[in-house]
């Protein structure tokens, strides 16, 4: 019994060191529809950094300056950036030392809209961060071109597919940026997206939350998203990058789930 109370205690414990332990997580996409003049190129995913709870300036200023020196060709940031709208402009104060060379691209997340999406909105403006929420934008590199695009949160906004699609022909190469990965489920094969880029999950901040995919019905599993609760996975012709994210929100602990900067380097074959 006292065996039992001691491991009990240790992964408590455990559970409230983890989301401080800041992993980089690497990732390479190979696609035949990826430009030539975009091979090797370079993206840093930032997700649901939730400033104000476990993480704070001090951290920030590290994963900033891993992302500055690893010299991304774009950074898109998923949403979810405070706990509280008083950090807001002082959190997007700090993300405007991020350096690509192609600039920094983001969405919306449901905190970001509880909090204040008025003051999120400014907030990215004034920082020189452009909005993709059911925007999106032609990435040129050397008169070669691919389509980033993103849509409004699940829960909380509409989402609009139309202006990441629109204008795209069949050999296209897409992202798409959403905060929740439970859009995926929504999303048509005849949108033909390359990489679906999501965060909102924290990983489920129990690692072993992802195994429910296996043994639940398809309904409870969209309801819940078990199929994209973390990691790289697939949809049909699609690659599905979910991110753990960097902060947490209501329940500051991890089991397993590692808080994480996501790099993605880009190939054509």
């Amino acid at each position: 019994m006292k065996k039992k109370y001691l491991i009990s205690g240790l992964l408590l414990t455990y559970a409230f060191i983890e989301p401080y332990i800041q992993q980089i997580k690497k990732y390479t996409i190979s696609d035949k529809q990826l430009p030539k003049n975009f091979h090797n190129y370079k993206i840093a995913f930032l997700a649901d950094i939730h400033y104000g709870r476990t993480i704070n300036d001090n951290n920030l200023d590290k994963i900033i300056n891993k992302v500055n020196k690893w010299e991304p060709d774009i950074i898109i940031l998923g949403g979810d950036y405070v706990m509280d709208k008083k950090h807001i402009y002082h959190c997007f104060e700090k993300l405007a030392n991020l350096k690509s060379k192609q600039g920094i691209y983001a969405v919306i997340g449901n905190h970001d809209v509880v909090e204040s999406l008025q003051d999120t909105k400014k907030a990215m403006h004034l920082n020189n961060i452009k909005s993709i929420n059911n925007n999106a934008y032609w990435i040129e590199k050397d008169n070669q071109r691919i389509r980033l695009g993103g849509v409004g949160d699940l829960r909380t906004q509409r989402q609009l597919i139309e202006p990441t699609i629109t204008g795209t022909s069949i050999s296209d190469y897409i992202i798409l940026v959403t905060h929740n990965p439970r859009y995926i489920y929504q999303l048509k094969d005849e949108y033909d997206i390359n990489l679906i880029l999501a965060g909102h999950t924290h990983g489920g901040q129990f690692s072993a939350l992802k195994y429910l995919k296996k043994i639940v019905p398809p309904v409870i599993d969209e309801a819940a998203a078990f199929s994209y609760l973390s990691g790289r996975t697939n949809k049909n012709s699609s690659d599905i990058i979910v991110s753990n994210g960097i902060g947490t929100a209501k329940f500051p602990i991890r089991i397993f789930t590692w808080p994480e900067t996501v790099f993605i380097t880009l190939k054509s074959i």
